[in-house]
């Protein structure tokens, strides 16, 4: 063989994708199986927030991690409050990746899961069914075994890649991820941040195309309460003062016209890569601002009492502002459509927006594995209509990337917060796989 030749063929293979065998020894059928038996156990510990105590989750996830040799750190907020992170060590080459997920989730309420158990980590037509197994208990344990799968090959880091499993997610992260930026910041100091948002899906994006989005900005929350004020009495004498009436009249008002929105690059990007988007919930939430009437409050009695005007009507809204809205001119066009006879207070002021760019490594990375394991998935960035930790992290300088690995039928991804929250066993392998190989292609030395 001629030196030409030799020096040819050595330039093919420094030039050749590194992640071309990545993963190929590993035995994903063990791997596979632990993850599962972990999701399983992970899901019957009731985390419910409130009250949040993640205590016995946390030990759950400190054992499995030092078993494994890897030393785990714990900082508690407050009683039952536990934040827990374990770092893989790298050259300091770059700064470090952070997988973040959260231990809490919301309310399940189990007369209306259809003989499942919401906390039971049940097996059954495929799925592991319980509350957090999409949001975010199933993708942290994804991350969990990319993480391990890394430890146990030994592979060689030019940059720390955390594991993280934070509290309080569900009711804004105040014991949570806010208190570790507050207080533990330095100790991860992340590069890239890998988050809940995004995922795969023939439906609901395109019908019948396979899409994976990739969130890199969300939605910010303004959530306001209106009330109308008005004049008590008998229900069987009706005046002109009922504040149910002024509220309902003023209500009608907000609603009649779409809402103010802005153009964002986005959205702008999503729908240049796909052309028309399917008309769903879900594609609607993203594309434009939306106000959802969540709760109206009157009457007068426990129960209210039918037979009587009470004196105070009100009603909570919760707004969805596009990256880049401005608040305080939304809030003065709700105000000018309810009436100078609403009152309105902010409950919740909206954040300061941030977008991660996604030409970057990461971004490209995760782009890669999806498509090598999914040769047909088109992977666009996108906005995520629903609030995550990311945001925090956003504005500490952070590049945020939101993905649950796995291609979601519609039912599957709109049972989060739902009776009927699951997960399928059978593409624990591939998600497994995109976020260990993502890892390895940004991280390794």
């Amino acid at each position: 063989m001629t030196i030409l030749v030799l020096r040819i063929l050595c330039l093919l293979f420094l030039l050749a994708p590194p992640t071309a065998s990545i993963g190929q020894d590993v035995d994903w059928k063990t791997t596979v199986a632990e993850a599962v038996d972990t999701l399983q156990h992970y899901l019957r510990f009731n985390t419910t927030v409130p009250p949040g105590d993640v205590t016995e989750a946390a030990d759950f996830l400190q054992d499995i991690l030092e078993i494994e040799g890897i030393t785990v750190t714990r900082y508690e907020a407050s009683p039952g409050k536990s934040n827990l992170f374990a770092r893989l060590k790298g050259t300091g080459a770059g700064k470090p990746i952070l997988l973040l997920h959260h231990m809490d989730v919301v309310p399940a309420d189990a007369s209306r899961w259809d003989s499942v158990n919401p906390f039971g980590g049940e097996i059954k037509e495929g799925h592991i069914w319980g509350r957090g197994a999409i949001d975010m208990k199933g993708t942290g344990v994804l991350q969990l075994y990319a993480f391990l799968t890394l430890a146990r090959q030994k592979i060689p880091l030019g940059r720390d890649v955390i594991f993280t499993a934070v509290n309080d997610e569900e009711i804004g992260g105040t014991m949570g991820t806010r208190y570790m930026l507050d207080h533990h910041y330095d100790e991860l100091d992340p590069e890239y941040v890998l988050d809940e948002g995004g995922f795969g899906s023939r439906e609901i994006f395109v019908n019948g195309k396979l899409v994976f989005g990739i969130s890199v900005a969300e939605k910010r929350a303004f959530w306001l309460r209106v009330t109308a004020h008005g004049i008590a009495g008998h229900g069987s004498q009706p005046h002109a003062y009922n504040p149910n009436d002024k509220l309902m009249h003023a209500l009608h008002r907000l609603f009649s016209a779409p809402f103010p929105t802005i153009p964002n690059a986005v959205l702008d990007a999503l729908v240049t890569q796909l052309g028309s988007l399917e008309q769903n919930q879900f594609t609607n939430a993203i594309r434009q601002t939306t106000v959802s009437l969540t709760s109206l409050r009157s009457g007068v009695g426990n129960p209210p009492k039918a037979n009587v005007i009470p004196s105070l009507a009100t009603a909570t809204l919760d707004t969805r502002l596009l990256p880049g809205m401005d608040a305080e001119g939304f809030l003065a066009e709700v105000k000018s459509r309810l009436g100078d006879e609403i009152d309105v207070e902010v409950i919740h002021p909206a954040s300061r927006s941030v977008v991660t760019p996604h030409d970057t490594a990461m971004f490209r990375a995760l782009s890669r594995a999806i498509t090598r394991h999914h040769p047909d998935a088109t992977v666009v960035p996108m906005i995520i209509p629903y609030g995550t930790d990311s945001r925090m992290f956003r504005l500490r300088g952070a590049k945020c990337y939101g993905i649950l690995p796995l291609v979601l039928s519609t039912e599957l991804a709109t049972s989060i917060h739902g009776d009927a929250e699951r997960i399928p066993v059978e593409q624990f392998e591939t998600g497994i796989r995109i976020f260990y190989e993502s890892l390895v292609e940004v991280a390794a030395r």
